[in-house]
């Protein structure tokens, strides 16, 4: 098993919090680029796993946020919640 969080610390420490906050930005971009891509032609199994090599990549990369800017797992939980909260009150209605 990769000692996952260990990883991202080094990588946060070691290429420096704007560096990676940056990176996470150009994730961001090419998952976007890749998820474009599923509408502008059929679908095949390359774009989807494009897609999800992409996701991978963002999800790496947001807990390198995380880990730059000391985030309060409770904070982050809170907003999740009211997030998740709003979006079941939008599908009710």
């Amino acid at each position: 098993m990769v000692m996952a969080r260990e990883i991202l610390e080094k990588a946060v420490q070691r290429f420096g919090k704007g560096r990676q906050l940056v990176k996470a930005c150009e994730e961001m971009g090419e998952l976007t680029q890749a998820i474009c891509k599923l509408f502008d032609k059929s679908v095949d199994a390359f774009d989807v796993e494009n897609v999800v090599e992409e996701l991978a990549d963002v999800e790496i990369m947001l807990e390198q946020v995380r880990i730059a800017l000391d985030v309060d797992p409770m904070m982050e939980a809170g907003w999740r919640d009211r997030k998740l909260r709003r979006l079941r009150r939008r599908l009710r209605a």
